[in-house]
């Protein structure tokens, strides 16, 4: 089935990148990854098979120096990676598999990852003409996120951090407010990764990317911002997705 729904000019690409997941389910090691000799013996078979080479004296499974490295059970990213081809959301993949949806979606990035490098033809296509499909749960975490960013955006009158009074107003355009009471002024965001962050008018424009699954350089030549903002500002994002009770979004923008 799975070559029903790759391109046939991919099938070969497909083939070997297939090869290399069977390799590495069934830990087929026939040279040392570091010196490329083929002396070396086992030293212990739980949970992988680790290896120690003779001639540079380094230890090694068959995912190190590859993308994969300390992502076992390897067996896993057969699955993940055909289960994706035929459109399956992460949430229904990790269901199958028994395990958390960021550790899914850490493997598909992995997969990602070693087809960039060894199989770009096919990565383009895999990255490219598949659509990352958002689950119930994400959407509604996704709408939630907008709503509590909005919210903040376009408060009027929260209550003073000093004296808890509601007789308070905004200043400036952002979240600043200064007490009628008191008379002091306040951030209601002092206390969180979003202090200082600029351009508050991109906000959400922001989290809309990082949800679609744009990665950093789509996001950088959409907004403008050079490659450290875009990390700091994901990073910063995902924070207060966990702060909001938020982890499957949060767990899905980090590996996007």
């Amino acid at each position: 089935m799975i070559y029903e729904l790759v391109p046939i000019e991919l099938h070969d690409e497909l083939n070997k990148f297939r090869h290399d997941l069977e390799k590495m389910a069934s830990q087929h090691i026939e040279v040392c990854p570091f010196c490329q000799q083929n002396e070396f013996y086992l030293i212990r078979s739980k949970p992988t098979n680790t290896y120690r080479c003779k001639a540079c004296d380094k230890y090694f499974n068959v995912a190190s120096n590859t993308s994969f490295n300390r992502l076992s059970p390897f067996d896993w990213l057969e699955t993940i990676f055909t289960s994706r081809i035929a459109n399956k959301s992460y949430q229904t993949i990790a269901k199958k598999l028994g395990c958390t949806l960021e550790k899914v979606m850490r493997r598909d990035q992995a997969i990602v990852d070693h087809l960039k490098s060894y199989y770009p033809l096919l990565n383009k296509w895999y990255t490219g003409a598949k659509q990352l499909k958002i689950t119930p749960t994400l959407t509604k975490q996704h709408q939630i996120m907008i709503e509590k960013v909005t919210s903040l955006l376009n408060e009027q009158s929260p209550v003073c951090l000093y004296c808890s009074s509601t007789e308070t107003t905004k200043v400036g355009k952002r979240t600043c407010y200064r007490c009628k009471r008191c008379r002091r002024s306040f951030n209601i965001l002092s206390d969180t990764i979003l202090n200082r962050l600029p351009k508050s008018e991109l906000w959400i424009e922001f989290i809309n990317s990082l949800v679609s699954g744009k990665n950093n350089m789509q996001i950088q030549t959409e907004l403008g911002f050079n490659g450290n903002t875009v990390n700091h500002w994901r990073n910063a994002w995902c924070e207060m997705m966990k702060r909001w009770n938020l982890e499957d979004l949060a767990n899905w923008c980090q590996c996007h």
